[in-house]
């Protein structure tokens, strides 16, 4: 067996040209019950929003589209939305929008938050 190269197969920093991602919503979901307002990245599901971050600026892509659900907004004061979006404004890029998606093709009417 021969040494692996993984510099031949993982992303190098600068070599990306676009990342689309969604962290998990299910720790900011208006149907979690259990959802933590007061210190929203003490779960784990919504320290997801933190890797996901560190990888961009890690990777430093050209293009980045982050969705999640329209509460990532609204929950705790709107907390975990002005983290990815200071942590993205920091990195030189930027962007929020709210679409609903009904009107791009998909069967729900509901909306989601791009960053």
């Amino acid at each position: 067996m021969g040494v692996c190269n993984y510099s031949s197969i993982l992303p190098l920093p600068g070599k990306v040209h676009v990342i689309c991602g969604g962290p998990p919503c299910q720790g900011i979901s208006e149907f979690n019950r259990f959802r933590n307002k007061d210190n929203p990245l003490e779960d784990l599901k919504n320290n997801q929003l933190v890797v996901f971050m560190d990888i961009i600026q890690y990777l430093k892509p050209k293009y980045v589209l982050m969705e999640n659900v329209v509460d990532i907004v609204k929950f705790s004061g709107g907390y975990l939305s002005r983290l990815a979006l200071g942590r993205l404004v920091s990195m030189n890029y930027q962007g929020l929008g709210l679409l609903v998606v009904g009107c791009y093709g998909l069967p729900q009417f509901c909306m989601r938050a791009v960053f």
